[in-house]
């Protein structure tokens, strides 16, 4: 693993110092996800609890902090125990810098339901309804959704209560809890969560405090969802989030890394976690526009969700600031006729529209390759998901023709899957190429492709945009030695 020296994630969302271990003590976190047992954690003794919910819809709640770590467990797991050391693990010191948890002193409930498989959403309701009769004793006060989607289709649009995670959630909502949740790591999909939640994205700060060096993360997923609102409401670090090395049972010396807007997801998490404790008599509603009404935007950035920053929400909050009321709100738009609704000049209603259309099977293959050439992107991914791939080698050069013109990363990504299916390897030209784009979908493909041929090298993925080209470096100069092989063979 490559090692690096980031600067603690504290210090990165704006505290001036670092939470002192009873930062929010007492506040409830649901984590929506699963977790092992792992010496790290023990420290939580009976403030986490690991709640798993069965087919037959039994509720199996466990202390796991106090069970043993095992080896066959491998990764699984991992994911919900990266998000819970990023907010509760102990101080520690690596290299002279100091790390901390974000909220070290809540307690934990971390909910498996199963998910990605069939019956989740009435599972997730089973197991959300099981926590919030136990809301007081808990006090539970927030709940995060790292993969609010699930089994649901990412591309096709439709509005935001149709899907499985918003019903099985609606009434941790209507009880006031807080629902936190990631906002997509690429813009490969096209559905993003409800207005009711805390929607998080994220951004590149090179693992950096320093303002001035932040960047926008490429492929960074926004935009209107299917009810019409502007997704997500702020901004947190999504690369290189250290936490205490946890990829294996015993690794001392080294740190593990989370990523992705799960990982700036959980960062906020802990912030409101922390603030919530900090402010007992804190509004969610006013905690919540706080964090975006004194964020830093990026300079230049046509996503308007600004960067989390600790202590000028704390400022604010030591000088009366009591905002209250939701997000502007209005009701999703209703398609009542498709064939009307197609024509509209509203990109997402004609991407509602068209969802609807594709589902039922009513579009012919022209169709769907007029749409592919849609003035909004949302359309366009719809129309090049669902021709799936090229019939014939004309739409195989119009694929790759229309791969090298697309700006929009997320319908890159979905020419480059079609393309990926039936690849052959005289390709390989083609692919090489597009070893170092900024879209992770389209690097996941040329892997993907690379992985076809034993004989051919692998492509290092990676989700840091700095690294981008340092892992590709070994693909070109394979690359640059093939072809002299072939043109030696040719001769």
């Amino acid at each position: 693993m490559q090692q690096k020296l980031h600067e603690p994630t504290w210090s990165r969302l704006g505290f001036s110092n670092p939470p002192e271990q009873d930062a929010g003590k007492d506040i409830g976190i649901v984590i929506i996800d699963t977790i092992r047992p792992h010496n790290t954690i023990r420290h939580l003794g009976s403030r986490i609890k690991y709640i798993s919910v069965q087919n037959d819809l039994s509720v199996e709640c466990r202390e796991i902090a106090f069970e043993e770590p095992n080896d066959s467990d491998g990764d699984k797991g991992e994911h919900g125990l990266m998000a819970v050391l990023a907010l509760s693990h102990e101080p520690f010191e690596f290299e002279g810098i100091k790390y901390t948890g974000l909220s070290p002193a809540s307690n934990f409930i971390v909910l498996n339901h199963l998910a990605f498989s069939e019956g989740e959403g009435e599972r997730l309701k089973r197991g959300i309804d099981y926590i919030l009769e136990r809301r007081q004793e808990w006090n539970i006060k927030i709940i995060l959704s790292m993969g609010w989607h699930a089994l649901d289709n990412s591309v096709l649009l439709k509005n935001t209560n149709e899907n499985s995670t918003v019903k099985a959630l609606a009434s941790a909502v209507k009880s006031g809890t807080l629902v936190i949740c990631a906002n997509g790591n690429t813009r490969l999909a096209n559905i993003m969560p409800p207005i009711e939640y805390l929607a998080v994205g994220g951004y590149n700060d090179h693992g950096s405090v320093q303002i001035d060096v932040h960047s926008t993360y490429p492929d960074e997923p926004w935009g209107r969802n299917g009810d019409g609102h502007i997704r997500p409401d702020v901004l947190a670090p999504r690369v290189y989030l250290p936490i205490p090395y946890c990829e294996t049972l015993e690794k001392p010396n080294e740190l593990s890394y989370f990523w992705g807007t799960s990982g700036a997801s959980t960062l906020v998490t802990g912030v409101c976690a922390y603030l919530l404790s900090k402010y007992p008599n804190l509004q969610i509603d006013t905690l919540r526009n706080a964090l975006v009404d004194f964020g830093i935007p990026l300079v230049g950035y046509d996503n308007l969700a600004p960067r989390v920053n600790v202590s000028n929400v704390i400022k604010a909050l030591n000088d009366g600031y009591q905002k209250r009321g939701v997000p502007h709100h209005f009701s999703p738009i209703d398609i009542q006729d498709p064939y009307i609704s197609i024509i509209s000049n509203d990109p997402i209603e004609r991407g509602l529209a068209f969802s609807i259309l594709v589902k039922q099977e009513r579009c012919s293959r022209e169709e769907l390759w007029e749409f592919a050439h849609d003035d909004s992107p949302v359309v366009r991914k719809i129309a090049i998901w669902a021709l799936q791939k090229p019939k014939d080698a004309n739409e195989r050069k119009l694929y790759w023709e229309n791969l090298s013109k697309e700006k929009e990363g997320g319908v890159r990504g979905w020419y480059a899957y079609g393309l990926l299916q039936d690849a052959t390897k005289n390709e390989v030209d083609f692919w090489i190429t597009w070893a170092t784009d900024l879209n992770w979908t389209v690097r996941w493909c040329v892997n993907g492709y690379l992985d076809k041929f034993p004989e051919f090298p692998k492509l290092e993925k990676t989700y840091d945009p700095d690294s981008i080209f340092d892992k590709a470096l070994p693909i070109y100069e394979w690359y640059e030695k093939y072809k002299v092989d072939i043109e030696t063979q040719v001769k």
